[in-house]
């Protein structure tokens, strides 16, 4: 498969861009068929954000479909997009983290998948908007709200059910909770242009430090447990708050020998 590039016309683009609305994307501006312009280009980078490649690893958000964001195009979601990461809370949190941690994985066993692919929906997705009166968009910061909301009672973010990750990044840091070093139960952030990321939870983090683990919506069209570089996350939120030292425990998240729930 040819490697396809920014404003370059070609005709594997309309199969890119097929194969793109059939994931769920392109719900806000239709591009002209064939054209690689402005909002093919945004949405390619949003789904290398939101999906891994053939060896499970984050694909980079770079806008160029080559070999790997092709695999993932053919294969975005299902067993092909799992991890099979085993989830585990590190020893040495709070119990507001372990709380945390605890409604993420109650959530990803059910397991958490559009229905139907590419949708952005299903009875528990569409419980994740709250009452923001939003259903079928992308929903990675919805989920992000819904578990604060659970967990702490509460909206700790501007006392707002966020929905859209760039909004929440600046009520974030007008409120200072940004915070250098990511913790599980931190909030991590990928900015794009023209308003477009991704956001989830730090799980976990590696024992080299250079990866976290993540619980992270709308990723793979299902709740997923990912490993993420450090180096491809612009920013880290500490909404708790909870004096959360840097003394927990480092661990990798073994994968799964046998199946088990979330097999979708």
């Amino acid at each position: 498969m040819k490697t396809l590039r920014r404003l370059e016309a070609d005709p594997d683009v309309v199969r890119l861009q097929r194969l793109l609305s059939s994931h769920g994307y392109f719900k806000e501006r239709t591009p002209p068929d064939g054209i690689f312009e402005e909002v093919t280009h945004e949405n390619v980078v949003v789904f290398q954000l939101q999906h891994v490649d053939e060896q499970g690893q984050a694909l980079e958000a770079d806008g160029v479909v080559g070999a790997k964001t092709w695999w993932a195009l053919e294969n975005g979601s299902g067993e092909a997009q799992r991890n099979h990461f085993q989830p585990i809370i590190p020893d040495g949190l709070t119990t507001r983290r372990q709380q945390l941690l605890e409604m993420i994985y109650n959530e990803h066993a059910k397991p958490v998948y559009e229905v139907p692919d590419g949708s952005n929906r299903s009875p528990d997705i569409d419980g994740y908007w709250g009452n923001t009166g939003v259903i079928g968009q992308p929903w990675c910061c919805a989920f992000v709200s819904w578990v604060l909301r659970e967990v702490v009672g509460g909206y700790p973010i501007e006392g707002q059910h966020h929905i859209g990750v760039q909004n929440m990044w600046r009520a974030a840091r007008r409120a200072e909770m940004e915070t250098p070093e990511p913790k599980p139960g931190d909030i991590f952030v990928q900015l794009k242009a023209n308003g477009k990321g991704h956001t989830g939870f730090v799980v976990g983090v590696s024992a080299d430090g250079l990866s976290i683990y993540t619980g992270e919506g709308n990723c793979g069209n299902r709740l997923k447990i990912g490993l993420r570089q450090k180096n491809s996350i612009n920013y880290y939120i500490d909404c708790l708050r909870d004096a959360q030292s840097l003394d927990f425990a480092r661990s990798k998240f073994d994968v799964q020998k046998v199946g088990g729930q979330g097999t979708r």
